[in-house]
């Protein structure tokens, strides 16, 4: 039997042995945790680990405790991570349950502020609906006493936020096995007091039933008309009493009309998005303008007839930029190297067609609606072109203070002459690729990894020279990539040998040296040039010497 391999396998046993003692969050797991972690390190050794599953009710074989060992005693100390166990047991969320969590967000957040007053959530908690208090397992109070428990933690400022009910169930999926999606969407629908008896469609699948809706609209004015007023005029055919209400057999035949053809709970489930006072009726004005958002908002000829604001496409942009993300650090910086080579005219504006090629080239499989509400919007002009400046800025969003502050700490440390200017042999000769992750996964060599990036600066100007808005434009797109601010602080200080970071974002790479002072003493230092910086959260800042 190969053991290793069986890991899935070894954490669904685990929760489902966890969800047989009742175990139904992490909090109830991390205090049995804390129990045993006495000199509160938060690790455990092998034994303690055994002595705590035990208590709570689960039980390995010798094989299966091996494999556990090897996976989270990552650097072999006899000790297990207990935030490294819990977040692999949390990180499983299929894509139903996540579903059903959002839909139900949805549900309770009706002003769609991305927020939910505490109160609010634990007076509409229908605890009497709960599986457990169903089935007699736990009693209403206990119950309900958890759930107050597990989202008061998650709630700042007497708010709850959508990630933060994200995370609280993301708890309770750690703690329930695989073969349970019945009971987790029981759970979740059947407290917050929603429909378990309706067929569910998840908001993805919502989303897509919208995509296909929009691509048949496009497909039908060809591009001569606007999506949304088309919409209106079809939808509009079909209201025989002229209130500017359609009921669910019109809707279905307005639909049809355009060569949609759905399953009867997912018509079900998209009108119900749209009836927004659940009477069994639909404002296809409000439908016809979401269209309109989608395709046209750029348009002038829209804006007035549906007095709407300008939306990015969102999900557009996503999909563009989480392939982006994947390939690292220079992901948008490709993609704009791809822009100017196609940019004939050099006036750092690409038509449709170059627009689409730069896209295709870069490895961006769009559908024609996509790519048509992208490039829509960010026609701002509507002259048929989009300035792919703008559009780059777009993917790589703002840099943060922080973040700003400790790159143009390392373009102090290399402008010797304070001038505002580095040449591109000073960042040839400082740049250390030792410690990037690439290197050290043994993904890439450090001569690859130098010349990829030294290429990413002949981009510029080509003369030679690199003044710190340039250095800002590459970091900006570096930093795109990177979610955690810490992470991106290592990296810096790595590459360009910036002492200071906290903890396990601590620069350990500075060179030290040994001192004797005058009395005799003698100390370790760091070497000249290498001076402490550390970022200081509560005041925003980067304290230490001055680097020159």
């Amino acid at each position: 039997m190969d053991w290793k391999n069986r890991l899935d396998q070894i954490k669904n046993k685990i929760k489902s042995q966890l969800h047989a003692k009742g175990v139904d969050n992490l909090l109830q797991l991390q205090s049995v945790f804390t129990e045993f972690d006495k000199d509160q390190s938060g690790t455990l050794d092998k034994l303690e680990f055994e002595e705590m599953m035990s208590k709570l009710g689960v039980f390995l074989a010798r094989q299966e405790l091996t494999t556990v060992y090897n996976h989270f005693d990552a650097n072999k100390d006899g000790h297990i991570q207990y935030e490294e166990f819990i977040g692999t047991l949390r990180q499983d969320i299929n894509e139903k349950r996540l579903a059903v969590v959002k839909h139900a967000w949805q549900f309770l957040d009706k002003s769609s502020t991305g927020r939910v007053p505490l109160g609010s959530l634990l007076k509409s908690y229908q605890v009497q609906s709960h599986p457990r208090v169903l089935t007699r397992e736990k009693n209403a109070e206990k119950v309900y006493n958890e759930f107050e428990t597990c989202i008061g933690a998650r709630a700042g400022g007497g708010q709850v936020t959508e990630s933060s009910f994200l995370e609280y169930y993301a708890d309770i999926n750690a703690c329930l096995p695989a073969e349970k999606d019945d009971y987790y969407v029981d759970l979740v629908l059947k407290t917050w007091g929603l429909n378990t008896d309706k067929a569910f469609v998840s908001p993805q699948r919502l989303q897509e039933i919208e995509n296909i809706i929009f691509e048949k609209v496009r497909q039908r004015t060809h591009g001569a008309d606007d999506e949304g007023k088309t919409v209106k005029k079809i939808f509009k055919h079909f209201d025989l009493d002229g209130f500017g209400t359609i009921e669910p057999n019109e809707f279905r035949k307005a639909l049809e009309t355009l060569g949609c053809v759905f399953k009867d709970f997912e018509m079900d489930a998209i009108f119900r998005k749209y009836d927004a006072n659940e009477n069994g009726k639909l404002d296809y004005e409000e439908f016809a303008s979401s269209f309109a958002r989608m395709g046209s908002g750029n348009n002038p000829n829209v804006n007035p007839v549906f007095g709407l604001t300008r939306e990015p496409p969102n999900q557009v942009i996503d999909k563009i930029k989480t392939v982006l993300k994947a390939r690292g650090a220079h992901g948008i910086r490709g993609l704009g190297i791809v822009f100017r080579r196609i940019d004939n005219s050099r006036d750092r504006k690409l038509d449709r067609q170059e627009f689409m090629w730069g896209l295709r080239e870069n490895g961006h499989d769009l559908t024609p609606s996509e790519f048509e509400r992208i490039f829509k919007y960010f026609d701002k002009n509507n002259d048929g072109k989009v300035s792919y400046d703008e559009f780059l800025r777009a993917l790589r969003g703002e840099m943060n203070q922080r973040r700003r502050e400790l790159i143009m700490l390392a373009f102090k440390k290399l402008d010797k002459t304070g001038d505002g200017r580095i040449t591109v042999d000073d960042l040839k000769d400082s740049y250390d690729v030792s410690f990037h992750p690439e290197f050290k996964q043994g993904k890439k060599s450090k001569q690859a990894i130098l010349e990829e990036f030294m290429q990413q600066w002949d981009t510029l100007n080509k003369d030679g020279i690199v003044n710190p808005e340039e250095w800002e434009d590459y970091y900006k797109d570096v930093s795109a990539s990177i979610d955690d601010d810490d992470y991106f602080e290592l990296m810096i200080r790595n590459a360009w040998h910036i002492a200071g970071g906290k903890g396990q974002y601590e620069n350990t790479t500075i060179k030290r040296e040994l001192v004797r002072d005058a009395d005799g003493t003698e100390r370790v230092v760091m070497a000249k040039g290498h001076e402490n910086f550390t970022y200081d959260k509560n005041a925003s800042k980067f304290w230490g010497a001055d680097i020159r």
